[in-house]
């Protein structure tokens, strides 16, 4: 075992209740008319959005969808738009014109010099420039206002340029071909209450249409809203002093490009209540550039669809900054304090069922302080820490995983592997499952565990491969490890039982600490001293010629270890490097050949036992068969394609994917 890079790093779990646990009772908005659902339902597929202009339709709530599956069991009508929320045509409509360079009262609208109220639900199109003024709506409770902004231009030196006071939603919409600009200088103020955005709305907020809005907050947040924001439509280009957007309810976004460059956090959900504190995106494009947390949520993160590219913190490489620590933002750094320099941070549940997601990130590129599940889409990237971790479970059952740099690749107590393509580059542990309250040390089995199910998995690590501070379990699916040179480290490890049940399983490192499966594994298992180097084919045949496994080494190594449902007890199999034969083995049980430390909890070469080619009580070799320091990694290879077992030509490896 080996500790985190981060020294810092807990392992403490936070029992924040999670969305999916919830029966929604609507989010300050008295029209709203979803149906009830059972909180006890297993899960909820949520279908595509409806953009009805039927009477009536804004008073029915329309899922949040194009999901093509489901996410956990998150209550369906916690993603859900109203028609309201999308773009129609206002030329139709009665509207109230605003021309911003000299505006002038009219129904629904009071003007006190730069100061423009509007009082009245309805439809106002706002033109011109407006000079170191406001833009505030103070409508009714249950009142929908809505804003176009037709080239709008506001700035405002004294306060938020835009601020919905009072209303049941406010609706902002940006026409096509059109460009609009809401900057601000200092945070303003009503009364006690701080208006941290240049646009602040206290209600229900949306934004729609395809025209373009840049928002430059130099005081602290980009748009805020008290209650749910959602984004259905638009370019916006926001950059912000602190936070970029701010939805303290939820933030929700289905359509639209988002670029966000904040000095705080991308995007942000405050509110720890059961139905509150998320952040959805269904589709869209979502850029973030961030000193800190990419998107940090206070219970969850569901993506379904669309493309989310985040850097955070300076990226894998880069350095964590103060921000603005007024109002709940950044807090500066303090010796025993460091700033969340996280890609996507979620306090319950992180989920992830389809979409692209790409994340270089100081930190933990995709992080929950309890769960995390990916069942779809494509995720890559970058971390300074781990690549995706659970405080609890993290479990993985479809979907493409690139973990192109990290300290650890996946990390969590229990860390569960059904399905998905999967492919690992970590400096300590590819997979590491640890952080239980009971622990493992070096030969106490911990509470932790980790299972293969499923999926391929291609791991490079130049700690230990594969390690548990409990139990490891490979069950099925296709498995490569290129574990370490040097022999601190095993290419699998765990403090508990270590067994192979089935899939097909090559795994190639040091000798010095090796572990192979106890004899109660259901596969038999094949270890062998072999000696080769970066960029060596490896190759498993049988007695008939016919190649079970290969892939191509991509660091150095002097021990190949090899599992698949064809190997049966009396065969004799036979290891090829770069097409020479360097090693044969004959079954002779569940596990044959050199057998190292052997798994905690039986099976031969046992602690206790004279365990061969360099296992415990023997003299470890280090690594290299000419008795040099083994070579570092060479940069930039993530790994090794998974072995096709078909008896052909063995996959190469991927070329240099150290470039986002």
């Amino acid at each position: 075992m080996k500790p985190n890079c981060l020294s810092t790093k807990k392992h403490t779990l936070r029992f924040a209740v999670i969305l999916s646990a919830l029966v929604l009772t609507g989010c300050a908005s008295t029209q709203s008319t979803t149906s009830s659902t059972s909180a006890s339902s297993a899960s909820s597929t949520v279908s595509t959005v409806s953009t009805s202009e039927e009477s009536g339709a804004d008073e029915t709530d329309s899922t949040g969808g194009a999901m093509n599956g489901t996410i956990g069991s998150v209550i369906e009508a916690n993603l859900s738009f109203k028609n309201k929320d999308f773009y129609i045509d206002y030329s139709t409509e009665d509207t109230v014109k605003i021309d911003l360079s000299a505006p002038k009262e009219a129904d629904g609208v009071k003007v006190s010099g730069s100061t423009v109220t509007i009082t009245e639900a309805g439809t106002y199109v706002l033109s011109g420039t407006l000079t170191d003024g406001q833009i505030i709506i103070d409508a009714g409770d249950e009142d929908d206002v809505r804003l176009v902004l037709e080239n709008a231009s506001i700035t405002c030196t004294t306060t938020a340029p835009i601020y919905a006071k009072n209303a049941d939603k406010v609706i902002i919409s940006l026409p096509e071909n059109t460009e609009s600009t809401v900057t601000d200088t200092v945070i303003g103020t009503d009364g006690n209450d701080a208006l941290t955005a240049a646009i602040f709305a206290k209600c229900d907020l949306s934004v729609n249409g395809t025209g373009t809005l840049n928002v430059n907050a130099n005081a602290n947040d980009g748009i805020t809203s008290e209650d749910k924001l959602k984004i259905t439509g638009g370019v916006l280009n926001i950059t912000s002093a602190d936070d970029g957007l701010v939805g303290k309810d939820a933030v929700l976004i289905k359509d639209g490009t988002v670029h966000i460059t904040a000095s705080g956090n991308g995007i942000k959900s405050t509110k720890s209540e059961a139905d509150k504190g998320y952040v959805y995106i269904g589709g869209g494009t979502v850029n973030i550039t961030a000193e800190q947390d990419g998107i940090q949520a206070e219970t969850s993160v569901l993506i379904s669809a669309g493309e989310v590219n985040i850097t955070a913190g300076g990226g894998a490489n880069g350095e964590q900054k103060t921000g603005n620590a007024m109002f709940g933002g950044a807090q500066s750094t303090t010796t025993d304090e460091t700033l969340s320099t996280k890609g996507i941070k979620a306090e319950a549940a992180l989920d992830i069922t389809g979409g692209t997601v790409t994340v270089d990130s100081a930190d933990d590129s995709l992080h929950s302080n309890d769960s995390m599940t990916v069942s779809g889409g494509g995720i890559t990237v970058k971390s300074g820490d781990d690549g995706l971790h659970a405080d609890n479970t993290l479990t993985i059952e479809d979907g493409t995983i690139v973990v192109k740099e990290s300290c650890e690749g996946l990390e969590a107590i229990d860390l569960t592997i059904n399905g998905g393509t999967i492919d690992v580059t970590a400096s300590d542990d590819g997979l590491n499952a640890a952080g239980s309250a009971v622990d493992g040390g070096f030969g106490t089995a911990g509470a932790d565990t980790l299972t293969v199910n499923g999926g391929t998995l291609t791991v490079n690590a130049s700690g230990d491969g594969l390690d548990s501070n409990g139990a490891l379990t490979i069950n099925g699916g296709t498995v490569y490890v290129s574990g370490p040179t040097g022999d601190g480290n095993g290419t699998f490890d765990c403090d508990g039982v270590f067994t192979i049940n089935g899939g097909v399983v090559l795994g190639t490192g040091s000798s010095g600490m090796l572990k192979t499966p106890a004899t109660d594994s259901k596969q038999n298992t094949i270890s062998v001293s072999c000696t080769g180097s970066a960029g060596d084919t490896v190759e498993v045949k049988g007695a008939d010629g016919n190649t079970l496994v290969s892939a191509v080494a991509p660091k150095n190594f002097t021990n190949v270890m090899f599992s698949t449902p064809d190997i049966t007890e009396g065969e004799t199999y036979t290891v090829y490097v770069n097409g020479t034969e360097t090693a044969s083995e004959t079954c002779s049980g569940v596990v044959s050949g050199a057998t190292g430390m052997g798994s905690f909890g039986g099976g031969p070469g046992n602690m206790g036992g004279q365990a061969p080619n360099g296992g415990m009580g023997g003299q470890m070799p280090n690594g290299n068969s000419d008795g040099t320091t083994p070579p570092e990694m060479p940069s930039g290879d993530s790994g090794i394609t998974p072995p096709n077992g078909n008896g052909g030509t063995p996959p190469q490896m991927p070329g240099n994917t150290s470039d986002t």
